[in-house]
């Protein structure tokens, strides 16, 4: 049995002093996953002697659209993600991956800023988010700072915020008409999954010509990054002259090469060819019908 003291935070300011006064604390908002961990017993719950419940932070319950980005509190739930009309608009890959999240409950009551900092490799958000080169905000009691979220992650439920510091928005700098993205996932079953693979591909392309393309499969390495090798082989082609069953072995290829082979290669490197295929080839008939 796991013991802690449960603490409640009535306001940001309030859950700050906290973490910055108190050692081993852990967060907790809508608790998805942390509290399927503490019941398990699982190694990631251990090590804390405090339970901080920020869930009734309502400053952090924001989307606003700003000049050049929009700004998500850490606590806004996939809810209501998939139902903002400003995700919609400037980033459905985002609102696309959060459909997939485990059930109505789960949506409900998880939040994008717990799906971030828990880290998982097969974290729903974090592939699309990577792709939107999302940044992310720290606050502490020291102050604050910004760091994009491929600097953020630091391996498989690792993340570089300081012990003190509290995830409080996260930053995602807009793009124009001209990019076109996709989600793919493959899960065990049809509800309540967890991904065995997930994949966010968002391509620039103008005339038909790709630039700019971001490609980051999730749980096909020990956390989501970005497959540069893809991005350089498709980056200033037209979309004419691609083959997505090659690129999809490409992709396949460059995931062996971050991970050697293991029990799940054999599945892996075909299932990953796949969803990249599947990816390029909707995006593509997208751009087509947009032409």
């Amino acid at each position: 049995m796991i013991d802690y003291e449960f603490i409640k935070a009535r306001s940001l300011k309030e859950a700050l002093d906290f973490l910055g006064n108190y050692e081993d604390v852990k967060a907790i908002a809508g608790g998805t996953d942390l509290i399927v961990d503490i019941r398990k017993e699982n190694v990631r719950a251990k090590g804390f002697k405090y339970l901080l419940d920020i869930s009734g932070l309502k400053e952090l319950e924001f989307i606003e659209k700003e000049r050049d980005r929009v700004v998500l509190g850490a606590l806004l739930t996939h809810t209501s993600l998939i139902e903002s009309p400003i995700i919609e608009q400037h980033f459905p890959l985002l609102a696309s991956a959060a459909k997939t999240i485990g059930s109505p409950q789960i949506r409900n009551r998880g939040t994008i800023g717990g799906n971030i900092n828990n880290a998982s490799p097969a974290a729903d958000l974090l592939p699309p988010l990577i792709a939107l080169k999302a940044q992310v905000k720290l606050c502490s009691v020291r102050g604050e700072r910004t760091m994009s979220l491929e600097e953020f992650l630091a391996g498989p439920y690792k993340t570089n915020r300081q012990s003190d510091e509290l995830m409080t928005e996260v930053h995602i700098p807009l793009v124009n008409e001209d990019y076109l993205g996709n989600f793919q996932k493959i899960g065990r079953r049809k509800a309540m999954n967890i991904a065995r693979l997930n994949l966010a591909i968002l391509l620039g392309i103008n005339d038909g010509t790709i630039f700019d393309p971001r490609v980051v499969p999730g749980a096909a390495t020990a956390y989501p990054i970005r497959f540069g090798k893809v991005e350089e082989a498709i980056s200033g082609k037209d979309i004419k002259d691609i083959d997505p069953v090659e690129i999809g072995e490409l992709a396949s290829e460059e995931m062996i090469s971050f991970t050697g082979v293991r029990w799940s290669t054999p599945y892996k490197r075909v299932a990953l060819a796949s969803l990249v295929k599947r990816a390029l080839e909707s995006i593509f008939q997208e751009a087509k019908v947009d032409e």
